[in-house]
């Protein structure tokens, strides 16, 4: 399974790890790849990744990369990246936008 990124959480994603990069460069390195390696992952069992708390069953799911969190949809021929963020950061019903583009 294809595995998609919408704009946004790309945009986020670069920005993360720009940020952690630049007080850490080794620890962006690291992270891209325990990133890069879980995405893997997840094309082979796309259902593995928990539902969302905040949401429940039926919404999205997503993937923890400490200290990250990957939210996801399935698309059934792709999966759909569509929020990147920091654990500790709350999300909502209002925290994305519902156009990002894939």
């Amino acid at each position: 399974m294809k595995i998609r990124w919408t704009e946004p959480a790309e945009a986020q994603y670069a920005d993360l790890l720009d940020y952690i990069g630049g007080f850490n460069p080794d620890a962006a390195r690291s992270l891209r790849r325990r990133v890069d390696a879980s995405l893997r992952r997840l094309a082979d069992f796309p259902d593995s990744g928990r539902w969302v708390p905040e949401f429940g069953p039926g919404f999205y799911r997503e993937i923890l990369v400490k200290p990250l969190r990957l939210l996801y949809e399935n698309h059934g021929n792709a999966l759909v990246v569509i929020y990147v963020h920091r654990q500790e950061e709350a999300i909502g019903p209002d925290t994305f936008a519902e156009d990002g583009e894939v």
